[in-house]
């Protein structure tokens, strides 16, 4: 499991998350690591932003929530059954598609799960480095009027997004 976040044609680090499950703890604690030293870059570039996520138990959590509210960013709320429209998840499919070419052995690195997990994370990032470029990611922040009209369309059925 990887965290990561974008915005305009910027996006903020990828962290690995290692461990057999993500509780609220977990993800706060990502948060810090990846979402507070890029909050600041963030308002700047988009003024007012508005920090969007799905609607997963840890991401609603009360601490979680809490965490938000003492760190002042703003968070959007998604109800439930909603079609998803965060564009980040093209940056994931980018990236899946583009590691198998370029690691196609990864699944044959030797050593123990710390090895392995550590590999994986120094490809992941060197794919989120090089293939999630700054047009790529403009190109999804410009779609957005585009898809959320798509969605009203088709009154929350299936897009083309």
């Amino acid at each position: 499991m990887v965290w990561a976040c974008i915005w305009c044609r910027n996006k903020g680090p990828l962290i690995p998350i290692f461990g057999k499950s993500v509780d609220r703890f977990v993800y706060i604690g990502v948060l810090e690591d990846g979402l507070v030293d890029v909050w600041q870059e963030v308002e700047d570039t988009v003024g007012d932003p508005i920090f969007q996520q799905d609607g997963a138990k840890i991401h609603t959590a009360r601490d979680t929530m809490a965490w938000f509210a003492e760190n002042s960013i703003q968070v959007m709320e998604w109800p439930p059954n909603s079609p998803d429209l965060t564009p980040i998840e093209h940056c994931w499919k980018r990236v899946k598609e583009k590691l198998h070419p370029c690691f196609p052995n990864i699944h044959k690195t030797k050593g123990g799960p710390d090895t392995v997990r550590n590999h994986l994370a120094e490809a992941l990032n060197r794919v989120w480095a090089q293939d999630i470029e700054g047009k790529f990611l403009e190109k999804l922040w410009e779609s957005l009027p585009n898809r959320v009209a798509a969605v009203l369309d088709a009154r929350g059925w299936y897009t083309k997004y």
